[in-house]
C-alpha cells in the first residue's frame, strides 16, 4: 500500500514566489503607511506654522516628493489596468485616490503656510 496520500505536495519554486509576493506587498504597504503618517503630520505642522507665521521650504519639498510618489503609483496602477484591458474605474481607484489626497492636502497647506 502506497503512503502517497499522507505525503505533502511539493511545488517547486512556490516558497520563493510566495516570499517575493510577501516582500513586495510589505514594501508597498510600508511606503503607503509612511506616506500617510508623514502627510498627516505634515498637515498638522503646516497648520501650526501658518498660525505662527513661520516658513519652511523643506516642508514644501517633502510634500512634493510625497505627491510625486502617490501620483506615480496612481498612474502606474491605472496604466497597468489599461494594459490588461480591465476597467480602472472601480473600488480600488477610490482607495488609490484616497491615498493621493493626503499628500496633495499636505502640499496645499505647506504652500499656503509659506505664502503668509
Amino acid at each position: 500500500m502506497k503512503m502517497g496520500l499522507f505525503e505533502p505536495n511539493f511545488i517547486p519554486g512556490l516558497d520563493r514566489a510566495l516570499l517575493e509576493i510577501f516582500l513586495t506587498l510589505a514594501a508597498v504597504g510600508l511606503v503607503f503607511l509612511v506616506l500617510t503618517i508623514s502627510s498627516i503630520a505634515g498637515i498638522i505642522r503646516a497648520l501650526r506654522r501658518r498660525r505662527r507665521g513661520g516658513r519652511s521650504s523643506g516642508a514644501v519639498r517633502f510634500s512634493v516628493v510625497a505627491v510625486s510618489i502617490t501620483t506615480l503609483w496612481l498612474l502606474y496602477w491605472v496604466g497597468d489596468n489599461l494594459y490588461h484591458k480591465s476597467n480602472p474605474l472601480d473600488g480600488l481607484l477610490v482607495i488609490n485616490l484616497g491615498l493621493c489626497v493626503l499628500p496633495f492636502v499636505w502640499l496645499i497647506t505647506a504652500v499656503r503656510a509659506n505664502g503668509h
